[in-house]
């Protein structure tokens, strides 16, 4: 089959498409037909080398995590799927036209999606949606900001704070404002005209995408009591934000997202009832991968990026 390989950590030009095995599926585990891949800023730093997971990484390896397909064969003791099912959710190795998925960090794709759509949730959704519910803990009528509110996980924390009842106030750059509006964002910032702590003030909660000095200028924004959650996992720690919230009477949260199955479900019901919606900016097809990895680590893309696989 083929796939997309990195033979040796370094820059996007080391992504390149090989023919290598079909994986096996044990009996607990399905066999995807992969219709469609994300493209995670996660990706990037495991082809760099600068991931920890990196470290014990095999090469030559496929990359990717998320995936959308058709269900070709079921182990033996899987239950509630069957082959001809198009599914989405988590894998590992999912640059390839074939993937080894367990049945409990997959679902049913709903039919108002398309697979490239669903091939950009789990991901940044699972993300959104454990920082949005058991980290910042958003209840109805609490302010948040959602920091990079057009991007991939960004987007989606909007859409899932709006739906908790939340006032969401949301950074974007110029070009995307009207469309965290769109998403239901109360209060759009243009973060390269407006200084956001200038504009949002005494907030019950941040969600932070970038670390260093849009983490410390958000601790600023959050009244005591509140909470700010940083995504990016190389910022942890840091102890000039450790230090600043603790000032400041503000609960500072690192996490690692874990795929569960009912969240996932939980998603995927938002999806098929049009509460929620994923942005798809580029499609790209495989012989692309090396400009698409270029783009994301470019920022700024609205949104996600997906590889079509087949």
């Amino acid at each position: 089959m083929k796939a997309i390989v990195i033979k040796e950590f370094g820059a996007a030009d080391k992504l390149e498409i090989s023919e290598i095995e079909k994986p096996q599926i044990s009996d607990d585990q399905v066999l995807i037909r992969v219709k469609a891949a994300g493209i995670n800023p996660v990706d990037t730093k495991i082809r760099s080398g600068a991931h920890r997971s990196a470290k014990t990484l095999q090469l030559p390896a496929v990359l990717g995590k998320d995936v959308s397909g058709v269900i070709e064969l079921t182990g033996k003791n899987v239950q509630g799927f069957k082959v001809g099912d198009a599914v989405f959710g988590c894998a590992a190795q999912t640059y390839a036209e074939y993937v080894a998925a367990s049945p409990d960090l997959i679902v049913k794709k709903p039919e108002n999606i398309t697979f490239e759509e669903a091939a950009a949730v789990s991901l940044a959704a699972l993300t959104a949606y454990q920082a949005i519910h058991e980290h910042l803990k958003i209840r109805s009528g609490q302010h948040v900001l959602v920091q990079s509110a057009a991007g991939g996980v960004g987007h989606l924390a909007v859409q899932l704070a709006r739906i908790a009842g939340a006032v969401v106030s949301g950074t974007a750059s110029g070009r995307n404002i009207g469309f965290i509006k769109s998403l239901g964002a109360d209060q759009a910032i243009d973060y390269k005209n407006e200084r956001f702590e200038e504009v949002v003030k005494d907030l019950d909660a941040v969600l932070d995408t970038m670390g260093g000095e849009i983490l410390y200028r958000s601790i600023q924004c959050v009244k005591p009591g509140g909470t700010v959650v940083c995504l990016p996992s190389s910022t942890k720690d840091d102890p000039k934000a450790i230090q600043y919230a603790q000032e400041r009477g503000v609960s500072l949260i690192w996490f690692m997202m874990e795929p569960k199955k009912e969240q996932l479900q939980e998603i995927s019901d938002l999806l098929a009832a049009g509460q929620l919606k994923v942005s798809v900016e580029k499609v790209w097809p495989m012989e692309s991968i090396v400009q698409a990895h270029q783009e994301i680590e470019a920022h700024g893309v609205r949104g996600k990026l997906v590889v079509r696989i087949a």
